[in-house]
């Protein structure tokens, strides 16, 4: 009798494992999968190549600062302490004009990652500690875009996929960030100069941005699609 039960118990656990399996993998991999939206598959895009350029600074600013021989100063404010504290008022400031009625998010969110892309080409360019400051407190600023991620994906694909898409996003945000410091490091061993991982790592987010440029014309192209598809049944 107590076997029977168990075994009950056993079946009917399964049957929910298996349902609740069934449910995960059409949510990410079927029909009604979030990967079949193009405009949200090309912001994953934009994160893996963003974050990835993003982290860099973090990793190989201490050295540029010993390249320039500006340990000194740097002891005194360090500069990823700059990108840090102005991050915190770049993420609400950002909000705030976002909130605006008169301001698009999408258009905030893009002026953020223009800037940011642009600190980053010019940081080993700058050879004092005040233009070094400067242009960290840039990227402290502008990479205060993160607060906005949730309502653009938000706008991308719906409250009601928003948990599973920010999820995703994230992972991709840390796939990223996991391949691009050792990355930077590879093109150091290379040039034996760290100033080329910034440019590279510059460039790989603009191609990024790239793929944020154009998701307006996919979303124009993808109700068509849905249409003609609707008229066809």
């Amino acid at each position: 009798m107590y076997g029977l039960r168990l075994f009950k118990t056993v079946s009917q656990l399964t049957v929910t494992v298996r349902k609740g399996f069934a449910l995960w993998y059409s949510s990410y991999f079927g029909a009604a999968s979030l990967f079949t939206n193009r405009v949200f598959v090309a912001f994953i895009i934009w994160a893996l190549f963003a974050y990835s350029s993003f982290v860099i600074p973090f990793i190989h600013l201490p050295e540029i600062v010993k390249q320039y021989n500006l340990s000194r100063q740097d002891n005194v404010f360090p500069l990823t302490s700059i990108i840090a504290i102005v991050h915190i008022f770049g993420k609400v400031i950002l909000g705030i004009i976002s909130d605006l009625p008169c301001i698009s998010t999408w258009n905030v969110f893009l002026m953020a990652n223009f800037t940011l892309v642009a600190c980053i080409l010019t940081l080993p360019l700058m050879q004092t500690y005040v233009g070094l400051a400067v242009v960290c407190a840039l990227i402290g600023f502008s990479s205060g875009y993160f607060s906005l991620m949730p309502v653009v994906t938000e706008d991308l694909v719906g409250t009601e996929h928003l948990a599973n898409a920010y999820g995703i996003i994230i992972c991709a945000n840390g796939i990223s960030a996991l391949f691009g410091p050792p990355f930077a490091g590879w093109i150091y061993d290379i040039t034996q100069k760290y100033d080329f991982s910034f440019y590279i790592a510059g460039l790989l987010y603009m191609v990024g941005i790239i793929f944020l440029l154009i998701q307006p014309c996919i979303q124009k192209k993808q109700p068509r699609e849905k249409s003609t598809e609707e008229a066809q049944v």
